[in-house]
């Protein structure tokens, strides 16, 4: 590409995501121009000076994000629409201007979908975390359900021997939502901990595993010195056991922004090998919206926000940027762009199910998702999801920040589209790290 082609491009990718950012770009211009005299102020000036200040930092904010997006966006060959609606761009047979620094692929894998994968699910990534067992309340794992039994049976000891063979760590995800297990994991960390690394451990060992996945969704603030407790206990007595074995803690986005926040990240972080930043289920509720978008023009909840907030805390070689093959089918009542959402009417789909479609994507320049618009049943739908061009937008990000790499939830729900897990690899190979398990 010539100087004059990549100059031209630098342009039309500034024009493309700036557009959508103008608004607010004019109100922290406006707010700036704000100033007072010496005179005492009073309580109207006052916080007329501290909502221009609130302006400025918006606007600040909104600029590093935009051009932090701008950069990402060079290093993906797809042509971005600028416009709303737009036909959403097809995916180039090389998605990568360039190759991004080589970066490690993490791929949960549910029990569901053990025996679907396919061979590029396996050369493509890095490490899989199966999904899963459930923590129950005496802090012991669940001896029961389809994630236990599924250890069991002869496709997860296929699954794990491929993974091996493929160079792939397998660690086992250990989880639960539960309010009330949560409470008594957090509230008796030390008794809890003992007894989870204990029976972790047998998993792991039985199972010749590398390690292990931490899925515990807590959503009190009340609760979140407790949690780094319980933490602390459970990754000390896991490496006293298995000193080599992998542990990986999931977490939320907006988890670096909040001090109330479930998940204290700058001191989970040290106790960890990697986290999982779950950054997907952005949705906005009432409207349809992008599952995980890449920016917000109203600096809502983005991966750039998000991932910008998380290397102000934490080291960036120890995040992972996890993204979804899967997106969200709204009933809508019209069919503009981020109509209102029907009560109760959003349903997840894979990737592979709306592939199957076939339905015209459009493009969204907000969010940098696609999206589709559909009747069917005699309402409108709205389909907000990612494909290989929207993730490897993503994937650019993470390269862009120097983070340890990406991974999704979950291998399996792409069907038979390979381009998801390349958009993943970045035009390059997956790191593939040392085994802690394998037979043999």
């Amino acid at each position: 590409m010539s100087s004059r082609s990549r100059s031209s491009r630098s342009r039309a990718l500034r024009a493309t995501i700036g557009a959508v950012l103008v608004a607010v770009a004019a109100v922290g211009a406006a707010a700036a121009t704000g100033a007072f005299g010496p005179t005492a102020l009073t309580p109207a000036q006052r916080a007329a000076r501290a909502a221009a200040a609130a302006a400025r930092a918006r606007h600040r904010l909104l600029v590093a994000q935009t051009r932090v997006v701008v950069r990402a966006a060079a290093s993906v060959a797809a042509s971005l629409p600028p416009a709303a609606g737009s036909p959403a761009p097809n995916a180039p047979g090389a998605l990568f201007t360039r190759p991004l620094a080589r970066h490690v692929v993490y791929g949960f894998v549910p029990y569901w979908e053990v025996s679907s994968l396919t061979p590029a699910d396996f050369s493509g990534t890095s490490v899989l975390a199966y999904f899963g067992v459930e923590i129950g309340a005496s802090g012991g794992l669940v001896r029961s359900g389809y994630g236990w039994q599924g250890l069991a049976a002869p496709s997860f000891a296929s699954f794990v021997s491929d993974a091996h063979t493929a160079g792939d760590r397998v660690l086992v995800t250990v989880s639960t939502t539960d309010p009330a297990v949560i409470r008594h994991l957090t509230r008796a960390p030390g008794a809890t901990s003992a007894r989870l690394a204990s029976e972790i451990v047998a998993v792991v060992s039985a199972n010749h595993l590398d390690g292990v996945d931490l899925d515990i969704e807590g959503r009190s603030a009340a609760e979140r010195a407790g949690f780094v407790t319980f933490v602390r206990d459970l990754t000390t007595a896991l490496r006293r056991a298995e000193p080599l074995g992998e542990i990986v803690l999931d977490t939320y986005p907006q988890s670096a922004s909040s001090a109330l926040d479930f998940f204290d990240v700058a001191r989970l972080a040290p106790r960890v090998d990697a986290l999982f930043v779950m950054a997907y289920d952005m949705d906005d509720p009432r409207a349809s919206s992008a599952n995980s978008p890449l920016a917000s023009p109203t600096l809502g909840l983005s991966d750039v926000g998000a991932m910008l907030d998380y290397v102000k805390l934490v080291p960036p070689s120890k995040i992972v940027l996890g993204l979804p093959f899967y997106g969200y089918d709204f009933t809508t009542a019209g069919r503009e762009r981020g109509a209102r959402v029907l009560s109760g009417a959003i349903t997840a789909v894979t990737y592979s199910s709306i592939g199957a479609a076939a339905r015209p994507a459009l493009w969204d320049p907000s969010s940098l998702t696609p999206y589709t618009v559909f009747r069917a049943g005699g309402h409108w739908h709205q389909t907000w999801y990612d494909d290989p061009v929207s993730l490897a937008l993503k994937s650019a990000l993470a390269a862009e920040l120097h983070l340890a790499g990406v991974g999704a939830w979950a291998l399996g729900q792409e069907g038979p589209a390979t381009q998801m897990v390349a958009a993943l690899d970045g035009g390059s190979s997956a790191i593939k790290l040392p085994l802690a398990g394998a037979i043999g």
